[in-house]
């Protein structure tokens, strides 16, 4: 009642006071309003097994057992925002594998300028769930959501998302725990369909199976600028099934693959990619790797400058650092750390440059492409200096 007289009169704020409230059905927010609790910066849990439930917490029931019924909460029209708020599921079980679905915590659908600000989601199956929402802004927003932790689809203008951190809260996390295990290799934490210029700036993922997932909806494919982001026991820290032209620029970012695991890709550009490029500037590889890059597409181009490839081939099977099997690729001013093998260029690659990269006993490239690689400026190992 009191959301919807804020919006009957021009819209406002509606305060939710500190303590526990149990929600019982679904809420909506109306355009013009935001629901705004105690926190004004994320709130956060300082236990393994819970959180601090001190502020603004609402408990959630509805839902469950179906990823497909009304969302927890709305954002029903533009300029709708939530904001300092915890939002927790009291009948959630880390013995419940597979997790028991419900339907996302937050959605937004044929809005403009809605927000999610400064919230904790303690283990939903489903964040975020933002579609045709233009000029969106999710910042501050922790939890450990075991399904997905948000998806974005159809936003066309501008959306952003800022100091975001999925992360093992309330979870007592080991690689091997039967839920754990479960998230480490189905759960995925960020999700971009189609969306056109979408800015995510410092954002970091712990113990997925997919970091940052770049899918296609029947309304297309991301482009955009991702700066700062990272992920850390992912068994794909980044996937790209596609990708729009003018690409997704990756820059700052750290990739560690998931751990007691030995088929970890950093970065695997499917065979389904088409035509747009990934360009990644200044990112680091290290930990438990396989293979650092692995580039599927024929059509795609992928572009690699001033990023560090520290650990790799995990399994000790003579995996590169570096796999081209099809497409073209830029490897540039790079360096390299453990691992025999730097790059592999497979015979269906079209074009290859390696060029100015280091490593301590030598570049090595693996070349089955002939001319159609250039190798230009690489380190030779003394060996070959002398």
């Amino acid at each position: 009642r009191a959301l919807d007289e804020a919006a009957s009169a021009g819209g406002g704020i509606v305060n939710v006071p500190s303590g526990e409230f149990c929600i019982r059905g679904t809420l909506k927010v109306p355009g013009g309003v935001t629901l705004q609790g105690t926190f004004r910066v994320v709130p956060s849990s300082d236990h393994e097994t819970r959180p601090r439930m001190d502020g603004s917490v609402l408990l959630a029931y509805a839902g469950r057992g179906s990823k497909d019924g009304a969302p927890f909460m709305t954002l029903a029209g533009s300029n709708a925002m939530i904001a300092g708020l915890i939002v927790t599921y009291p009948e959630w079980k880390q013995t419940d594998v597979p997790p028991v679905p419900y339907p996302p915590t937050v959605y937004a659908d044929y809005t403009v300028n809605t927000g999610i600000v400064d919230c904790c989601f303690v283990n939903p199956y489903e964040a975020i769930h933002f579609q045709n929402a233009a000029r969106f802004l999710i910042r501050n927003v922790h939890g450990y959501p075991s399904f997905r932790g948000m998806y974005i689809d159809n936003c066309c203008d501008i959306g952003r998302v800022e100091n975001c951190h999925f992360w093992p809260f309330n979870v007592m996390y080991k690689p091997d725990d039967p839920f754990c295990l479960w998230v480490n290799t189905n759960g995925v934490a960020f999700e971009f369909a189609r969306t056109d210029w979408q800015y995510v700036i410092n954002t970091f993922c712990f113990g997925y199976g997919v970091g940052y997932k770049f899918s296609e909806s029947k309304n297309g494919s991301c482009n955009g600028n991702f700066v700062g982001i990272g992920a850390d026991s992912c068994r794909r820290p980044v996937l790209v099934e596609q990708s729009q032209f003018p690409g997704l620029l990756i820059t700052n970012g750290e990739f560690v693959g998931r751990w007691a695991s030995n088929d970890s890709v950093g970065i695997e550009i499917a065979a389904t990619a088409g035509n747009g490029k990934v360009s990644l500037s200044n990112c680091s590889f290290w930990g438990p790797i396989e293979r650092c890059i692995w580039h599927k597409s024929a059509k795609a181009q992928f572009t690699a400058v001033g990023t560090h490839f520290v650990n790799w081939d995990i399994g000790s099977t003579g995996a590169p650092a570096i796999q081209i099997d099809r497409g073209k690729a830029i490897i540039q001013g790079n360096t390299f750390g453990e691992g025999e093998t730097h790059v592999f260029v497979g015979e269906a690659v079209a074009s290859a440059i390696l060029m100015g990269n280091q490593a301590e006993d030598g570049f090595v490239c693996d070349n089955r492409a002939g001319d159609r690689t250039q190798l230009i400026g690489n380190e030779k190992s003394s060996a070959a200096l002398s």
